[in-house]
């Protein structure tokens, strides 16, 4: 199993010398501020029928298991509207099992995104493949990164809270030094969003 987080490094540093594949990976073909401003009906429409949902930071704050009513109403439309849906953490299973118990949905737990096997067993659960499935997260090294390299189509929404944990915080940090490098470039800017 490859380390995720040499993995996430090794991506930085390519961004960081401008080498164009490793600027693609990290660039969302989508970008929203969170999870309710995504247009699922336009997805839907366009033979996307199985969504993978990071957790924290993406659906809850980090460290939080309350799940807001918005959610659970947002999940039951999706639901009802014909999606499959899988929420996928890094973090341990009973971080991830009450959310997904409470919205109804399938579930994976240490995933180890962004690598591959994080996707082949989302999409194993989502019994989906690779052009039917929409990857939603926060963190362009690893949800959006692991997604693209995979084919799903990804959408980056922006973290909940600027509160991260141990095992978040060294992505995040490099994620907002390299947001900082691709805006220099004229390639990403935080908060321009765009579907």
């Amino acid at each position: 199993m490859a380390n995720k987080n040499a993995e996430m490094l090794k991506v930085f540093l390519g961004v960081m010398r401008n080498d164009n594949n490793y600027v693609n990976l990290v660039i969302p073909n989508c970008y929203v501020k969170d999870v309710y401003s995504i247009n699922y009906e336009d997805l839907y429409q366009r033979g996307y029928h199985n969504i993978v949902f990071d957790v924290d930071n993406t659906l809850l704050p980090v460290n939080d298991t309350n799940v807001p009513q918005s959610l659970i109403e947002l999940f039951e439309y999706l639901k009802n509207g014909g999606f499959n849906i899988c929420v996928v953490s890094n973090n341990e299973e009973e971080r991830v099992k009450y959310p997904a118990d409470k919205l109804g949905v399938l579930y994976l737990s240490k995933a180890n995104k962004p690598n591959k096997e994080a996707f082949d067993r989302a999409l194993d659960i989502l019994e989906s493949g690779s052009n039917d499935t929409i990857m939603v997260g926060d963190q362009m090294l690893s949800d959006i990164k692991g997604a693209n390299e995979y084919g799903l189509y990804t959408i980056l929404v922006d973290p909940l809270e600027d509160k991260y944990d141990i095992k978040t915080g060294t992505s995040r940090v490099l994620q907002n030094i390299m947001i900082k490098k691709l805006s220099k470039k004229n390639i990403f800017h935080k908060n321009n969003y765009y579907k």
